[in-house]
């Protein structure tokens, strides 16, 4: 069985296009078979997104969007911080082809878009790094996602993520307090906690 965080999809494509209405502005994306929450966009990424754009003020800056996925993140936060820098990366090539066409479909032409297994291909550092991690991958790839995640960030750079209670978010804040110097639950919302941890210097 594969999973949305496959490399090559072997489902059957079937593209359409789901409608989204967040904070006032509207989206449009397409989805595809074989990609993450392909039907609506997933809820714990919009109470992501809402704790971002509550909890982040700065403008110009650079940011990763890592599992992008069909790219909500990437463009949802290009569009309420238009000056900053974006890349968007993921293992999934169909991901990733749909990221560049939901980009330019909600009128985004500045992007970078990595095709990249964690931080594989990714050399850059970022001033704010997003992840809703792949839950179904394992604790210990999403401890490596958090600990990659501290090497590739800005001295004060900030690392967003959201993960279900159930699925183990009590264990994701220890790991994030062993790595980062600064780390908190910004919200417990619907069965999702939403984590805000920055890299501070020494």
């Amino acid at each position: 069985m594969q999973h949305y965080f496959s490399e090559k999809p072997d489902t059957i494509s079937k593209r359409k296009d789901i409608f989204l209405n967040f904070l006032d502005k509207d989206f449009i994306f397409t989805t595809d078979n074989g990609i993450f929450s392909k039907n609506h966009v997933d809820l714990g990424t919009l109470i992501l997104l809402k704790e971002i754009i509550k909890n982040y003020s700065n403008k110009d800056f650079s940011v990763l969007d890592i599992g992008c996925g069909y790219g909500v993140v990437g463009t949802i936060i290009k569009t309420f911080y238009p000056t900053c820098t974006i890349t968007l990366s993921d293992i999934n090539e169909r991901a990733l082809d749909l990221s560049s066409v939901n980009l330019e479909k909600n009128n985004i032409n500045k992007f970078n878009i990595t095709k990249s297994n964690l931080y594989e291909n990714i050399s850059d550092t970022f001033d704010l790094i997003i992840s809703n991690p792949p839950i179904r991958a394992g604790k210990k790839l999403i401890f490596e996602l958090y600990q990659k995640s501290y090497e590739h960030l800005n001295e004060n750079g900030v690392f967003f993520c959201v993960i279900m209670t159930k699925h183990g978010a009590k264990s994701t804040e220890k790991e994030l307090k062993n790595i980062f110097q600064e780390v908190f639950c910004l919200n417990i919302c619907e069965g999702y906690r939403v984590y805000m941890a920055t890299k501070k210097g020494l």
